[in-house]
């Protein structure tokens, strides 16, 4: 019985104790004792709910948000609910937001294409180069100039930063500048325009405007 619920990830029993010295002390060295007791618990509920992250990152990553939430934690199950159950919720937002990332750079990488995917026409050359290293090029050449552009608003650019580069939630975002999520998405979708515009122009210095799929 035992071992199956270790293999279901069965949670282990609360140390009040342990909780609240680590509440306590952000640098004690029972966070490794912490790390060991619960690391089974939290990869196995990935392992079921959300196989496809790299559960080692959000293990720590939930890390970093207990040493931040434990000060303030107080351990009551019968209002509250078990220590378990604020760690997994822990763990489910840790796990959204590496799935989010993901989404974020995947809509970077597909900026470059806008509705049709480039495709290179190889010629004689230093542009006759592998496609994904070109495409990856033009992004990084765009990005510089884009971020060295004068013309566009410091303020959006540090936006196009923080959630693009940094990967910082829209929302949080919205909230250090005191604008609405709205405004925020706008001008990501601004952003995002005008470096698919700039990439696509760093393509033409290379294949002209026969480089490209029509």
């Amino acid at each position: 019985m035992d071992d199956r619920k270790k293999a279901a990830g069965a949670a282990p029993v609360t140390s009040v104790t342990l909780l609240k010295t680590l509440g306590e002390d952000s640098l004690s060295p029972r966070w490794t004792e912490f790390a060991e007791k619960y690391a089974s618990t939290v990869k196995g509920f990935l392992l079921k709910y959300f196989p496809t992250v790299d559960a080692d990152e959000v293990f720590n990553d939930t890390l970093v948000t207990l040493v931040e939430k434990l000060p303030v934690y107080s351990y009551d199950p019968d209002a509250k609910g078990h220590f378990r159950n604020y760690l997994v919720g822990i763990v489910r937002y840790k796990a959204i937001e590496q799935l989010k990332k993901r989404s974020r750079y995947e809509e970077v990488k597909g900026s470059l294409a806008a509705e049709k995917e480039l495709s290179w026409i190889g010629g004689d050359g230093p542009c006759r180069a592998d496609l994904s290293n070109w495409r990856r090029d033009a992004y990084e050449s765009a990005l510089q100039q884009f971020m060295a552009d004068k013309s566009v608003m410091r303020r959006d650019k540090e936006i196009f930063r923080r959630i693009v580069l940094r990967e910082e939630s829209p929302a949080s975002v919205a909230e250090i500048f005191g604008i609405t999520r709205n405004n925020v998405d706008q001008i990501k979708s601004r952003m995002v325009k005008k470096l698919k515009a700039l990439a696509l122009s760093y393509a033409s210095v290379c294949g002209g405007a026969d480089g490209l799929a029509q």
